[in-house]
């Protein structure tokens, strides 16, 4: 599986996650179990994903592009 598949396969977990996010905590559990990778390697992705404007991170929830955050929450520091 390649970077490129497994971005796309996360992308597409935060999407099904719909208007709630999903809690980076969550995330990262999941493709922890899955692959195996330090959580440092997922939370590259995470980020990887934020800068091509995929996804939207609020605090500690992410959101894909297509679903805007409730008001007033701000992009925390990782």
């Amino acid at each position: 599986m390649s970077v490129r598949d497994r971005m796309d396969e996360m992308l597409k977990t935060i999407e099904e996650a719909g208007g709630d996010g999903i809690e980076m905590k969550e995330l990262m559990s999941i493709y922890y179990e899955r692959w195996g990778f330090r959580l440092a390697t997922i939370k590259g992705y995470v980020s990887d994903l934020e800068e091509l404007g995929k996804i939207r991170v609020a605090g500690t929830i992410l959101y894909h592009h297509s679903h805007k955050p409730p008001r007033g929450l701000v992009r925390s520091t990782r």
